[in-house]
């Protein structure tokens, strides 16, 4: 297709952005693209961002082409009656939730069809990983639990946690989770203020022992942090303040990861779908249907 992208924007600002985004991602996708001031005769579409500083003229449009114009922030009279002005030139109006698309048909403004497409995001910030914290030295008896912990940590996507451990006996368990590609602040040694300064960063912390209880859950208690332990010794005693509670043989423990994953994952594929590509994509499927 031959599109037009009508840009309006006065400040140079944020609709502009809309403008540039969409000129890059629609040439990406194969298209020849045009930003102007003014309607263009020889394209497809015109599409107008954004509708508050269209003209109100016939003379103003090609109805030759697709007319389709950006609606935002339709909230008073006059952007009533601009829309009211300007829909007998219009193919459609694209709002940006289905809320404002159903909120402003509800005004009975006069355009023909109303669609909506969701804003993107930019993608350019890392999704803030879970930080699960362990600090306990290792034994040769296992009794911390630490390969139960390593393989339910295997079980959770690198892109939604990330680990905080202090503790000796810890060096090979590290490398193998790095080896498959978690983040992970290994610290050998306990120096308080690198560890309160680290403790202070974790969203949860862990402890599998069964051994009467961590004291880094007294130091969590202090902070307010988060905690995931089995009920037992003082821990046990302070139990209302255990954030989620594991059963003393831990067959809970992967389901408590995998429930305050769950909630992160939804942010990480929410953010893959709200791309400046798939904002594109959804403007051609628009246009097509008009076309």
């Amino acid at each position: 297709m031959r599109i037009n992208i009508v840009n309006l924007d006065k400040d140079n600002w944020i609709l502009t952005k809309f403008a540039r985004k969409l000129h890059y991602n629609l040439n990406r996708a194969g298209h020849t693209v045009f930003i102007s001031k003014k309607a263009k005769k020889n394209v497809d579409i015109n599409h107008y961002i954004i509708f508050l500083f269209q003209k109100e003229n016939k003379e103003s449009y090609f109805l030759n082409t697709i007319n389709t114009t950006m609606l935002t922030h339709v909230n008073d009279n006059f952007r009533y009656n601009k829309i009211r002005k300007i829909s007998k030139f219009m193919n459609a109006g694209i709002a940006m939730s289905k809320d404002h698309a159903n909120f402003i048909k509800s005004k009975a403004l006069g355009l023909k069809k109303i669609f909506y497409i969701l804003p993107p995001n930019d993608n350019d910030l890392k999704l803030k990983k879970i930080n699960l914290g362990f600090f306990s030295n290792l034994y040769s008896d296992g009794r911390k639990n630490q390969k139960f912990f390593i393989e339910s940590v295997k079980k959770i996507s690198p892109e939604l946690i990330k680990l905080s451990i202090i503790g000796k006996g810890w060096k090979e368990l590290v490398s193998e989770l790095k080896t498959v590609g978690y983040e992970i602040n290994y610290q050998r040694f306990f120096f308080r203020t690198r560890y309160i300064s680290i403790l202070k960063d974790i969203d949860y912390l862990i402890y599998l022992g069964n051994d009467e209880g961590s004291m880094s859950f007294l130091d969590a208690l202090q902070l307010g942090i988060k905690t995931i332990m089995i009920p037992q010794g003082f821990q046990k005693d302070l139990e209302k303040f255990i954030t989620f509670k594991i059963d003393k043989n831990l067959k809970n423990f992967p389901l408590i990861l995998k429930k305050i994953t769950d909630e992160k994952k939804k942010f990480l594929d929410i953010r893959r779908k709200l791309t400046w590509e798939h904002y594109t994509q959804e403007h051609i499927k628009i246009w097509k249907t008009l076309t």
